[in-house]
């Protein structure tokens, strides 16, 4: 299967449009990502100075540190 890379607004285009466009010119794709993995591999990292953070904390309940709500539920 091949797909083609195509930039195009779809907010005034209709399917008779898009048949209509010409991909003569645009390189097959496998993938929209053909750059390879950019992700970095899924390790724990363990933090080193856990207490000083905690204690920077305003509201800490073990384990977890409690935030302020900021979204809006209107």
């Amino acid at each position: 299967m091949t797909f083609h890379s195509l930039t195009f607004s779809t907010s005034n285009f209709g399917f008779g449009q898009l048949q209509a466009v010409d991909l003569q010119s645009v390189e097959p794709a496998i993938r929209a990502d053909t750059e390879g993995d950019n992700l970095r591999d899924d390790v724990p990292q363990t933090f080193e100075n856990r207490e000083a953070m905690i204690a920077e904390v305003p509201n800490y309940v073990e384990p977890y540190i409690k935030v302020p709500i900021v979204l809006n539920k209107e």
